[in-house]
């Protein structure tokens, strides 16, 4: 899936996983492995260490670190739709635990020891309310409906809810069939792109923003000055040379003016 969460272990579809170390909600059928499941054990241990409430690592790993082995959400392109509730249980949950950001996928992620995180700040400093921790987390956000919530650890899911993903990923897959995509398509999927990439830039600087104040714009700038300034240095010399040729040139046609009248 890429984002926050690490490759999965099964490619091809959702299968039974013997070896997972949490999520075990969704080990009869999913794409996760032991990798998956450690990661999550890693969010729940990063909390504890770094001043979250008893409540928060299960309620992180329960809508979040978990939420990627569900076979309805593996099977669906990123990023994953979270109920506006879970954002919310999240949020309330962990507002006094120090998180950070994760420079592998640029997303809110909890204070790292293994990636030896320097800059980090409670969670409620950093996001105003639930729904701006799932987009700062990687997450789309739905206030109802087709979206993921998450269950407690050791709650074996429904058989309504495993129906409802089987149809979902069914679907999913019958929708990847392939067709040939006309201009006006690839034209509003590049304006897209472009729409998300300039999206994502104004993230980052809202990150910047965040943690360095007035520094970031300053770390903005520093690029631009430092190409000014080597644009200024080359015109510079440039034109210097441009002038010590012309006065050769000059100095030249004159001795050579000298010599023909003698």
């Amino acid at each position: 899936r890429g984002g926050r969460f690490l490759p999965y272990a099964r490619d091809d579809k959702p299968a039974f996983a013997a070896d997972l170390t949490y999520c075990t909600n969704y080990q009869s059928e999913t794409c996760c492995g032991r990798a998956n499941s450690d990661q999550a054990r890693l969010d729940m241990r990063n909390l504890a260490l770094n001043g979250a409430p008893e409540t928060c690592p299960e309620t992180w790993a329960m809508h979040f670190a978990c939420s990627g082995c569900d076979p309805a959400v593996s099977a669906k392109p990123a990023p994953t739709v979270m109920c506006r509730r879970a954002c919310d249980a999240v949020y309330d949950a962990c507002g006094s635990a120090y998180v950070g950001i994760d420079p592998q996928a640029d997303v809110l992620a909890p204070c790292s020891l293994e990636r030896r995180d320097l800059l980090c700040s409670r969670l409620s400093e950093f996001v105003s309310d639930g729904a701006e921790l799932c987009r700062e987390a990687g997450f789309a956000v739905a206030e109802a409906g087709d979206c993921f919530e998450g269950q407690p650890e050791g709650v074996k899911r429904s058989k309504s809810a495993k129906s409802s993903s089987s149809s979902k990923s069914s679907s999913s897959s019958s929708k990847k069939s392939p067709s040939k995509k006309s201009k006006g398509d690839q034209k509003r999927r590049q304006k897209q792109w472009f729409e998300a990439y300039l999206a994502d830039l104004k993230r980052r600087y809202r990150h910047l923003r965040k943690r360095y104040g007035v520094v970031a714009d300053l770390i903005l700038v520093a690029p631009f000055l430092s190409l000014t300034l080597t644009l200024g240095k080359t015109f510079s010399r440039r034109l210097a040379r441009a002038r010590r040729i012309a006065h050769v040139r000059e100095a030249a046609a004159v001795a050579a003016e000298q010599r023909r009248r003698l």
